[in-house]
């Protein structure tokens, strides 16, 4: 037996009979020894590109399979587990996978894997089935037109109302965020990160998938309460990012349908939600890939309608405190500042240094300043009876009132003038213009006046 053939009976005893022995529920272990009737007579496959290539025609049919969700391949319980290991294993020799992958209809394999999640219902963590295809794709570099595929999807799924049913559009909600991800100008790893995350969050990401399309994805309720009451409830992992889902919520639900009963539910668990987050700590963990998968929506959402965390609350109350702190500190400063300059000035008068040097330390200081001064000074039994203080306290006492309250009688004549115009009887005139170039007295409207280009303004008194 040439090489050839033995490199294709290698390939069905070692990959496709296990293969198809799990599709029939056996045991996915080789029917035959492979060390015996291959290595030991000498025989030791070479991963050469003829041996990819076979590899690569003899898999093709399971490929289809596996990538469309077929219950032939994909089928119940533990065997699936076997069998995903087994492909991942295959086509990590098979280097055109990625290129056979990168023409085919990833919308229709994920309405095939909706079929799928139908089928084995009871079976809810299936979905997690579908992210394994998806890395597959990512990790070998299968190449579609990414954008023009979420734009597709976004048609299919943003219309709120379900595109095919809960289960099928979860899956098609997946795609949508793995074609967001790989639009991307990011490295592969980076992509990998991302998908990793939708991977580990994706129980509370469908929830907030569910609000931003206005329908109900992964679940069978048919209100968004019953949603908002699973995500304020059901799980601690959920609380650090309960605030991305209470501000999706938050404004789209007055688009929602429900009834009056449902509506008020919902109100009730969304105050609810409110207090629990002001006692836990918001992650931005999925800050970037929401961003990645919302990118018109969700930091909009986030200015708009995320409330403080209790950290937030706390910090906002200690910068509070710490204003009124430094108000008071400013404010008793500024009351001994004010008390040395008026000991200062009393020194001055008692100095008998003249009034007028007072009278320019007083006028630096704003108007009710130096007029508490004025008369705290006046107050003052020893100041008072100072021959030169009595003499210039009235001029000076004049001059600081008018520096105080004229600014605030001179307001008033204003508004009272302002008043008595408006309540002046009006003259309607009538402006018209005339196309003439001779200037003259009307008898009826009086004067002309020459405006431009022989153009006359008559203006015209009307009682």
């Amino acid at each position: 037996m040439n090489n050839l053939n033995k490199t294709k009976e290698y390939i069905r005893d070692a990959v496709t009979n296990p293969l198809e022995r799990l599709m029939k529920g056996e045991s996915g272990e080789p029917t035959v020894n492979l060390y015996e009737k291959y290595y030991w007579q000498g025989y030791s496959p070479k991963y050469d590109p003829n041996y990819k290539s076979m590899l690569h025609d003899v898999m093709v049919p399971y490929y289809e399979l596996y990538l469309n969700g077929d219950t032939k391949l994909c089928c119940a319980g533990d065997r699936l587990e076997f069998i995903r290991r087994k492909m991942e294993y295959i086509i990590k020799y098979d280097d055109q996978f990625g290129k056979w992958a990168s023409e085919k209809n990833l919308i229709y394999a994920a309405e095939c894997w909706g079929d799928n999640l139908k089928r084995y219902e009871k079976e809810t963590k299936r979905i997690y089935r579908f992210f394994h295809v998806l890395e597959l794709l990512l990790e070998y570099d299968c190449q579609q037109e990414w954008s023009k595929l979420s734009d597709e999807l976004q048609k299919m799924l943003f219309t709120h109302e379900a595109c095919y049913d809960y289960k099928t559009d979860e899956v098609l909600c997946v795609l949508h965020a793995f074609t967001m991800i790989m639009q991307q100008d990011w490295t592969k790893e980076r992509k990998k990160e991302m998908l990793d995350l939708l991977y580990q969050h994706w129980l509370f990401l469908k929830h907030y998938y569910s609000v931003m399309i206005r329908h109900i994805i992964g679940v069978k309720w048919t209100n968004f309460y019953k949603v908002a009451e699973t995500v304020m409830h059901s799980s601690q992992s959920f609380k650090p990012h309960m605030h991305i889902f209470y501000c999706g919520l938050l404004d789209c639900v007055d688009e929602l349908k429900m009834t009056k009963k449902e509506k008020i539910s919902t109100d009730k668990t969304i105050s609810l939600m409110c207090e629990e987050m002001q006692r836990c700590e918001p992650s931005e963990l999925l800050y970037p890939l929401c961003d990645t998968i919302f990118p018109e929506d969700f930091q909009r959402l986030l200015r708009e309608h995320r409330p403080p965390s209790y950290n937030e609350i706390l910090d906002d109350n200690h910068k509070k405190e710490e204003l009124i702190q430094q108000l008071k500190d400013q404010t008793s400063r500024t009351r001994k500042e004010l008390d040395k300059t008026k000991e200062k000035l009393e020194e001055m008068v008692l100095a008998s240094i003249p009034i007028e040097d007072v009278d320019a330390e007083l006028e630096l200081y704003p108007a009710g300043t130096a007029w508490d001064m004025l008369r705290d000074l006046n107050a003052n039994p020893i100041i008072c009876v100072q021959k030169a203080w009595r003499d210039h306290f009235p001029d000076l006492l004049k001059k600081y009132r008018e520096r105080l309250f004229g600014p605030i009688e001179q307001r008033k004549e204003l508004t009272e003038a302002m008043m008595k115009i408006a309540e002046t009887p009006k003259v309607n005139c009538h402006l018209e213009i005339v196309q003439n170039k001779e200037t003259n007295i009307d008898q009826n409207y009086g004067p002309n006046i020459d405006l431009t280009d022989g153009g006359l303004l008559r203006l015209n008194n009307k009682e």
